[in-house]
């Protein structure tokens, strides 16, 4: 009996917003917005397999793209990042990213997290549009946090995201269209969680 290859998906985000040194995401967010350090990614999330990633506690996935940092420079790449949706931190789901990138010599990170306590309307709106996000410089097993701050994501770019969504692993329109859907009840069924 022949096995069925896995199958998946991918999807593209976009978030901006501002960062700049301080003890408080908002607050941060503010200060970088009154000096312009204005920070946004643009990444491609692949899930290469959609029961193993909905089987997956950690609900991991990879991701690849590109970061602008004010001070630090404009369309970096990013590799091997990597997101966790809907997996639980303490007493409340998140969405976690990380984003690591290089600037001249020197490695860092763009972490970030989407805070999620089974919002309803335009709450569940803000949560999921909102990332609380710090720019971490790695050296030697060591990280130093150097910014911090709120990315978010707009309206018009939450719909380029839902246009984006692509078939990984399959020519078969409708066995894509089941792996989406299975991806949208998931994270419906998530967020209520």
């Amino acid at each position: 009996m022949a096995t069925t290859k896995p199958s998946g998906l991918r999807f593209s985000e976009s978030l901006s917003g501002y960062l700049s040194r301080g003890d408080d995401h908002w607050a941060a967010y503010e200060a970088g917005r009154a000096a312009n350090l204005h920070a946004r990614f643009w990444i491609t999330v692949q899930v290469p397999d959609i029961q193993a990633f909905m089987a997956d506690p950690e609900h991991e996935a990879s991701l690849s793209g590109r970061l602008t940092v004010a001070g630090m420079g404009h369309s970096l790449p990013v590799e091997h990042g990597r997101i966790h949706l809907f997996c639980f931190r303490g007493e409340g789901k998140r969405l976690l990213y990380f984003l690591p990138f290089e600037h001249g010599d020197q490695r860092f990170l763009l972490q970030g997290e989407k805070r999620l306590s089974r919002p309803k309307g335009l709450e569940a709106w803000r949560q999921m549009t909102t990332l609380f996000a710090e720019v971490l410089q790695q050296a030697d097993g060591e990280e130093a946090l150097l910014y911090r701050g709120v990315l978010r994501i707009s309206l018009p770019q939450v719909l380029l995201q839902v246009v984006s969504f692509r078939p990984l692993g399959t020519a078969n329109p409708l066995r894509f269209l089941a792996d989406y859907v299975r991806f949208v009840r998931f994270s419906s069924r998530e967020m209520r969680r």
